[in-house]
């Protein structure tokens, strides 16, 4: 890492616009190309992927997208006068115009957000306002008096997590059947994909975003997929050892678990030996690696591990062709934004590392000619608080996201940002918002745009109906 020089207000304004130079003649950008072209001559041409950007620990959105309306903007100073860094300037907040005005709202991002910004004003990202886990529309009064149905255990991780990602937000018997899983099993069921084995993927670790019931996935790291130890190397330092090894795991068996066993070992090894060969390389010559962003903790840059993973991400993409797909979900994670204390340094440096990633992602998909054809989206535990609790904020449920890409309908805001202020019609407390769009609606519009039919959306996600007759949000072309 190397001291900058500059100040940290001036490069975040800057560096971001700089963060694809170099990449128009990259090696990375013709294999693309040229993967493209074949595509076209086999009448390949229709490849769409969806990229989740999972925020762990509950992200806050209050703090993330900011009303700065003078009422809007003086509640949501007094509520969290008492945390230093958290309450910031105006005149520090990154301006945003929407196309669809609001009436008597303006808006702005944090300050740690030029990214985002960017790809905003050039309508390739939309914000989704007060997104959460609901079964059906819940007013404040309901809540209180328990007469509409809630989400099991709000306000916990484990369990928000899971309503998040599961295609079942009220605990059913398909809660450990994600909603990317699930709808992966209906892409398998279509054959939109020749080889099955890479429609989901993850960087981050076995993820319940993405079980199904049929498909299945793969988990990589920035070294590839990973291999079978023992298998990649000599085992114990033995060659024999190694021999030993995959002739026991290749052996003819009988026995029905062991038979069954054999198969997933068998598909595991095939998987990881054809993606290794398949994926683009990372750096010159192949993906080029992101730029370090600059840390505002230390004000040092550094590397951003967010953007490594979706360099991953891109190097998969690039060797889509030869994986046999059409359609491919991945799942990512950043973390941990569970900001109890010392949220100002940590959300910051989070924050910071989130808008640069993305940028630098959707510019290698657009560079690639792929602009239209990726969606990353954001998703999290829950919101949190708009007060404070000193030096962090506690956790709430609604939140606010943003979806990112070529087709999203950008430069706008889909949902109802809520009045800000406690004891404010969606609050319940402390400035915990009661979602108003449901992640059955925000994934349900992501969905239809990968290739679901209305009916099976509704099969994925069967809170959808819940929302209206018209569920969709509308930010997807």
């Amino acid at each position: 890492m190397c001291k900058c020089d500059l100040s940290r207000r001036q490069f975040l304004r800057t560096a971001s616009l700089a963060t694809m130079s170099g990449l128009y003649a990259s090696p990375f950008i013709m294999g693309l190309n040229s993967l493209a072209a074949m595509a076209q001559e086999t009448n390949a041409t229709d490849y769409r992927a969806l990229v989740c950007v999972f925020l762990q620990g509950g992200n806050d959105g209050h703090g993330t997208v900011i009303a700065t309306d003078p009422d809007s903007y003086s509640a949501f100073t007094q509520a969290r006068s008492g945390a230093p860094g958290l309450a910031y300037p105006l005149s520090e907040l990154l301006p945003i115009v929407l196309n669809t005005p609001q009436s008597g709202r303006t808006f702005a991002l944090n300050p740690y957000l030029p990214g985002i910004q960017n790809l905003f004003n050039s309508s390739r990202a939309a914000i989704i306002a007060n997104t959460g886990t609901l079964i059906a529309p819940a007013t404040k009064a309901q809540v209180n008096a328990n007469s509409v149905p809630l989400p099991a255990s709000l306000f916990s991780h484990f369990d928000q997590t899971a309503a998040w990602q599961a295609i079942a937000a009220n605990g059913g018997s398909s809660e450990h059947v994600g909603w990317g899983g699930s709808v992966a099993d209906l892409i398998e069921s279509m054959n939109m994909n020749s080889n099955s084995m890479f429609t989901c993927i993850s960087t981050a670790g076995i993820a319940l975003f993405l079980a199904g019931q049929t498909s299945f996935q793969l988990n990589v790291t920035s070294a590839g997929p990973i291999p079978i130890s023992g298998l990649s190397q000599s085992l114990f330092g033995s060659q024999a050892g190694s021999d030993a090894l995959t002739s026991i795991l290749s052996a003819e068996e009988t026995n029905l678990f062991a038979k069954e066993y054999e198969v997933v070992v068998q598909r595991s090894i095939q998987a990881q030996a054809l993606l290794a060969s398949s994926m683009l390389s990372a750096g010159p010559g192949g993906v080029p690696n992101p730029p370090q962003y600059l840390d505002p903790v230390t004000n040092m840059l550094a590397d951003n591990p967010l953007a490594d993973s979706l360099q991953t991400v891109a190097r998969i993409i690039g060797g889509r062709s030869s994986l046999g797909v059409t359609r491919q979900i991945f799942y990512v994670q950043l973390g941990s934004f569970d900001t109890h204390d010392g949220q100002a340094p940590t959300h910051a440096r989070l924050l910071s590392q989130l808008g640069q990633a993305l940028e630098y992602f959707d510019g290698l998909m657009t560079q690639a000619g792929l602009g239209n054809q990726v969606t990353t989206f954001t998703a999290s535990d829950f919101g949190r608080t708009l007060t404070s609790n000193s030096d962090g904020t506690d956790h709430g449920w609604g939140s606010h996201h943003f979806v990112v890409g070529g087709a999203v309908q950008g430069h706008d805001m889909y949902g109802t940002y809520p009045v800000v202020g406690v004891n404010q019609a969606n609050d319940v407390g402390e400035g915990r918002l009661i979602p108003t769009t449901s992640v059955d609606q925000y994934a349900g519009t992501l969905a239809r745009w990968f290739g679901l039919s209305d009916s099976q959306i509704r099969q994925v996600f069967p809170n959808f109906g819940n929302f209206g007759s018209n569920p969709y949000l509308g930010f997807m072309s």
